[in-house]
Formats: C-alpha cells, structure tokens, sequence
C-alpha cells in the first residue's frame, strides 16, 4: 500500500491532474446550468449589439450606452460568438473557471511552494470552495479575470519589492495592472496601488515605491490606457468618455448610484462571502498576528488584504463578490500561520487539517451533487 500512496501523492502534485479532477467535479454545474436573466444574459446582448452595431470600444445595452464595464470579457463573448455563431455557455463559463485555476496555480507556486503538502493542498482545496470564489468561477463574470490578473500582479511587485526591479520587471507589473483594469476597472489598479503603499508603509520604507512604481510602470499604464481611452473618444465620443471616467469611477465611490450600502456592511457580509473558511481563516488570521512572529510574506498577505478591505468599505457601492481579490490572501495568509504552528507541540493543528479536509470534500461532493440535481443554484 506505501508505494501505492506514494505514487497517488506525487500524481496529486501534477497540476494539470489535480485541476483536472476539479474540473471533473464541476462539470455537471458547468453543462447543466441556465444563464441567469440579471447579469449573464445582459452581457450576452451586450455583446450580440456591438456585434451587429460595428461597436468595439464602446459598450450598448438597448441602444444606450454602457460604460460599467471595460470591453475585455465582452470581446471574448464576442469572440466566440463570431467563431461559433452562437452563444456556447459551458464554453464562455470557462472563461472564469480557467482564470480561478490560474489564480490557484499562482497562489499555490508562490505562497504554498514553501508549505508543507498536508496544508499546501488543502490551502488551494479551501480557496476553490471559498463561497464566493467558486460562485465566481461558475458564473459568467469579469471578476475572476481581473483578480488572475491582480494576482499576477501583486506577485510581481512581490519579486520587485525583494529582488529588486528590474526594467522587464516594471513593464510586466504594468501590463498585468492594466489588464486587470481592462477586465473590470479602477479595482485592478487600486488594489496594487493601495496594497503596496500599505505595505512600504508598514515596512517603514515609503521611498521604495518609487522603484515599483517607477517611470516605466507609469509610462506603459499610461501607453495603454490612453490608447484605450483613444478609442472609446473616436467612437463613442466625449460624452462616453467622461461616463467611463468619471461617473462609472467617482460617482460610484462617493455617492452611488448602484448597490450603495453603509460603510460598515463587509463587516458582517465577509463571514459568508468566504464561508465556510472565513471561521477558520480571519481569526487565524489575527491570532496569529497579535501572537506569533510572522515571515514576511505572511505578513504581506495580511497588510495588503487588510488594506483592500478599509478601502472597499469606504466606497459607497458595495457586493460581496467586490472583495474577492483578498480572498486568496487572506486564505494562504492563514494556512501558512497554520503550516508555522504545526510543530508537532500542540495537537490543535493536527485536528483542524483533518476536519478542513472534510469539509473540503463536502462541498466539492455537494458541488457535484448540486450539478446534477440543482443546476441552477448558482
């Protein structure tokens, strides 16, 4: 049985077989479910008019202009809607469920490389579970998109900000805050933003932002998006323009116009946003920053996740699925807390890694469950 294990171990570790399993899993939700009438089917005919319009900078819904979201994901919808000639739902939904395993591949190299396995793969099995993370993966939305992309990018500023910038380094951070911009907007760009001033400021080394955030990272954000903005001027005009800018942005942030809700609401709305992890990932979280002696990188995750979330609640328009670009860090931060304490001198560690493991396994058994039984739950 011992080389058996063996040999079931070192399969688990191959990537493409352990998201192939979770694919498995998933697919009867992914090829069973109805798109729903509020966000899937608008962007749907969002796309289908600027298809049959000519449009593809600007965005329309019923002839009137839509400018909440970048043009990204519409063009893929685009895409293969031209490819095919129609709209393939399991097709499209791949669209956010290839971006959450990217977004578990960079999190399990990065931050669960240095993990002992037990708690590296049960730290990847709780974030693909995370309420809100594996409804984000199953539906058609932009968000998973641009947080692959924040993810890519806070990676980045990470080997910047240890290894030291280098020009290649710069562009690379730049293209991937622009892209998670051009998925879903000014969030892309202010939780790198945000994130790693609050870092350098609890480093005590504030003048370090300036070799992240040098000329090269601005130039190329400012290359593309001008080009973007460029576009949308020549086609849609100023009066778009400055409902891309300024009303989608600051109207929304100070007083909004859409989902506005008080200050204190992520409060109580991430404890089932991240269920059922949130009871084991926010107090570990901060048991082990008040009591433990913290490395750095966990203690990243935790300054840059804290960050997000003040910011997040100082905007007037909140949802619950705005605050999943913090959910892989929260996540890691807290089993690489757990990793650190299981010594072998307390037994607590040892009982919780078995029960995570259960309840891992409920709820990717209750996702299969559910595809075949309850196909539209999400």
């Amino acid at each position: 049985m011992e080389p058996f294990a063996q040999r079931l171990k070192a399969l688990w570790a191959n990537d493409w077989v352990r998201y192939g399993c979770y694919l498995l899993l998933l697919l009867p939700l992914l090829l069973r479910r109805e798109i729903t009438p509020t966000n899937e089917l608008k962007y749907l005919q969002i796309a289908d008019e600027a298809l049959r319009d000519g449009h593809f900078w600007c965005l329309y819904l019923d002839g009137a202009p839509y400018a909440d979201k970048p043009p990204l994901y519409f063009w893929l919808l685009m895409g293969c809607q031209r490819l095919l000639g129609f709209h393939c739902i399991p097709l499209l939904a791949l669209f956010s469920l290839l971006p959450a395993f990217g977004v578990l591949a960079v999190f399990h190299r990065w931050l669960g490389a240095s993990l002992r396995p037990a708690w590296r793969y049960l730290a990847e099995a709780a974030l693909l579970t995370t309420a809100f993370f594996l409804g984000g993966a199953l539906v058609l939305r932009m968000d998973m998109l641009m947080v692959l992309f924040i993810t890519l990018a806070m990676r980045q500023y990470w080997l910047m900000d240890k290894l030291g910038p280098s020009p290649r380094m710069q562009v690379v951070f730049a293209l991937y805050v622009f892209l998670a911009i051009f998925s879903k907007g000014p969030v892309g760009f202010l939780f790198p933003l945000v994130g790693s001033l609050a870092w350098l400021a609890y480093e005590q080394r504030p003048l370090d932002f300036w070799k992240s955030w040098g000329w090269r990272t601005w130039l190329v954000l400012a290359l593309l998006c001008g080009l973007w903005w460029a576009g949308v001027y020549l086609e849609g005009g100023s009066e778009y323009l400055r409902n891309l800018l300024f009303h989608q942005t600051f109207d929304r942030a100070v007083n909004a116009f859409h989902h506005p809700r008080p200050w204190y609401w992520y409060l109580y709305t991430v404890w089932y946003a991240m269920g059922p992890w949130s009871l084991l990932t926010i107090p570990m979280a901060i048991w082990g920053a008040r009591k433990l002696h913290l490395d750095s990188l966990t203690r990243f995750c935790l300054v840059i996740s804290l960050a997000f979330f003040i910011l997040m609640s100082c905007f007037s328009a909140k949802l619950q699925i705005y605050l999943l670009p913090m959910f892989g860090f929260v996540n890691y931060g807290a089993f690489r807390i757990l990793d650190a304490v299981d010594d072998g001198s307390r037994r607590w560690p040892g009982t919780v890694r078995s029960i995570a493991w259960g309840v891992a396994g409920a709820m990717l058994a209750a996702c299969v469950v559910a595809g075949f039984f309850f196909p539209n739950i999400f």
